[in-house]
């Protein structure tokens, strides 16, 4: 009977053996490599990140270069892996090599053990190291004991931390080591690693079901090979629907078709797609990242951010594209709050599907709630209205004819519908007066952007923007708030709104954020500058004296006004 072969996890299997095969951290292997090459290596290193990045596979690999008896002398990052050293490092019995979990290990006790033998000179290998795991766990007593050591090791020791949280190691300690933050794997390149991958395996993945691997694992190569590694287990040709059920995703499209009816505020139709991906077996708590992820991705795309490393498809680009356009920034930022929020109350609730229905209820009439900004001005005019139909109170006109009153509203119908032509005459007044002063806000603004000399900004804005809202800071605490609508598209590049809320917080000394909409409410103030001037040359052509002058001259009329600044 022939023996079964003990299967190894494909993230063991494929753990990077030399620098090159490392990805997505290009930049220290280079560094480490030029330190290899001219033997200049610190005598102490910290690699801190996120889980899955490369930490001890590097200190792993640092650990074999530094003792291969076959080192390539025109790459020093890659040992030979043939060598008796580099052998017994990979498996782990290299007594020069000694690796301590500060997760279980964490006393002050297991640090004084590497004092004590740190003396003695290597057995068989040129140095010995110690790399030290979640160096953060190790207790205050075990960093003060391993300071001095770490500040003066003997010429033959290399200490290698590992660390995913740095805030958590004493300054003392990190001052004392050369740190290397590893980055995220970006989604392109793990995709492009799983693919490769699989190929070797005899696994059919395509692109797409990579990505989604990839953007699940969240830039952590260990955790794409884990999932991997389960969707292999199912069969070998996989599909995008064997990782969603894997993963306990729902399908993007109905997550995207749940947030169209959220923002229509369709709460019938939303709770049955609700029901649907509850029989689907998809996770409330997944779908609630992947909306705040859509809110996120809208967000973006609207504030002209590039997205490129996100790793969307053309028809995640094209949707995110379009809700960019119709949805205003101040909905999605709430949007965005809320749903935030609400992800914390769904993972203490005892009942996920019942709270995630009235979080999407919620959801559904927040969407259709005016704005903070809006309710605002909502409230400001109603409470201006209030005070001009105080001061213009109906009192009604009695006549005495006789010995009796005759009172000419004794209908009720009469006095309600005087009532609500002041209230309509008023409330066109206090509008009017809001805008006019909305728009002198803006233009005061606009006006100082022509003082610091940015004349580009200055004239685009005059020409090609008009104001849709303003909210001016109080103190430099508060965020100006300006949105604008762009007349002609694509006109504004990716960085020009980014440019005018810098230029405003030089002016302000506040913060403002700058965002695009496609409400209509004022015209630009070219045509408002425009419209003053023929209303000025109009009030002058009225004036007896300038009459008088246009009939002395034939076929004359008012062009333009200058005023002309005297001399002092």
């Amino acid at each position: 009977m022939q023996e079964k072969k003990e299967y190894l996890v494909l993230a063991r299997k494929y753990r990077p053996l030399k620098l090159s095969d490392l990805i997505g951290q290009e930049e220290i292997c280079a560094i480490l490599e030029g330190a290899l090459t001219s033997g200049r290596l610190a005598h102490a290193y910290l690699f801190s990140g996120t889980r899955g990045v490369g930490k001890t596979t590097l200190a792993r690999i640092l650990a074999k270069v530094e003792n291969c008896l076959s080192l390539n002398k025109q790459s020093f990052g890659d040992p030979c892996g043939e060598c008796e050293n580099c052998k017994s490092i990979d498996n782990g019995s290299n007594i020069d090599v000694i690796e301590l979990d500060a997760a279980s290990r964490t006393g002050v006790s297991d640090v004084r053990e590497i004092i004590e033998n740190i003396n003695y000179k290597p057995v068989s290998a040129k140095k010995k190291i110690y790399i030290i795991d979640e160096v953060h766990m190790l207790s205050k007593a075990a960093f003060n004991a391993l300071l001095k050591t770490l500040e003066e090791p003997p010429s033959d020791v290399l200490f290698l931390l590992a660390t995913t949280e740095t805030e958590k190691i004493p300054l003392t300690v990190v001052s004392r080591c050369q740190h290397f933050n590893l980055k995220r794997i970006e989604n392109k390149i793990l995709s492009r690693h799983l693919v490769k991958i699989s190929k070797i395996e005899g696994i059919n993945l395509d692109q797409s079901s990579a990505e989604i691997i990839s953007r699940s694992s969240e830039g952590s190569v260990r955790d794409a090979l884990s999932i991997l590694d389960n969707v292999i287990a199912i069969g070998k040709d996989i599909k995008k629907e064997t990782i969603n059920e894997v993963l306990g995703l729902s399908d993007l499209t109905k997550v995207l078709e749940l947030f169209d009816l959220i923002c229509k505020g369709d709460v019938i139709k939303s709770l049955k797609l609700v029901d649907l991906l509850y029989q689907n077996g998809a996770s409330f708590e997944k779908i609630t990242k992947d909306l705040i992820n859509i809110i996120y991705l809208i967000t973006r795309f609207k504030s002209y951010i590039d997205i490129s490393e996100a790793g969307l498809n053309e028809y995640e680009i094209n949707t995110y594209k379009n809700y960019s356009k119709t949805i205003d920034m101040d909905v999605l930022v709430r949007l965005w709050e809320l749903t935030n929020k609400y992800l914390d109350e769904l993972i203490k609730s005892f009942n996920q599907k019942q709270s995630f229905e009235m979080i999407i209820i919620r959801l559904c009439y927040v969407s259709l709630m005016p704005t903070p900004f809006e309710a605002i001005n909502e409230k400001n005019n109603k409470g201006n209205i209030k005070k001009e139909l105080n001061s213009k109170s109906i009192k009604p006109k009695i006549e005495k004819s006789g010995n009796s009153e005759v009172n000419y509203f004794t209908n009720d119908n009469v006095a309600l519908e005087k009532k609500k032509e002041i209230n309509n005459e008023s409330s066109k007044k206090i509008n009017n007066t809001f805008i006019n002063s909305m728009l002198e806000d803006y233009e005061l603004l606009v006006i100082e952007i022509e003082k610091k000399k940015e004349l580009f900004t200055y004239h685009h804005l005059v020409n090609n923007f008009k104001l849709v809202s303003i909210k001016l800071p109080k103190n430099k605490s508060e965020t100006g708030i300006l949105e604008l609508k762009d007349i002609e598209k694509n006109r504004a590049d990716k960085n020009f709104l980014w440019k005018v809320s810098q230029i405003l917080k030089e002016i302000s000394g506040s913060r403002w954020i700058v965002s695009l909409s496609n409400k209509e409410i004022y015209q630009t103030l070219a045509e408002v500058f425009n419209q003053r001037k023929r209303d000025e040359i109009l009030r002058l052509s009225k004036k007896e004296r300038i009459k008088k002058l246009l009939e002395i001259i034939p076929s004359s009329e008012i062009v333009s006004i200058e005023k002309i600044k005297r001399k002092t």
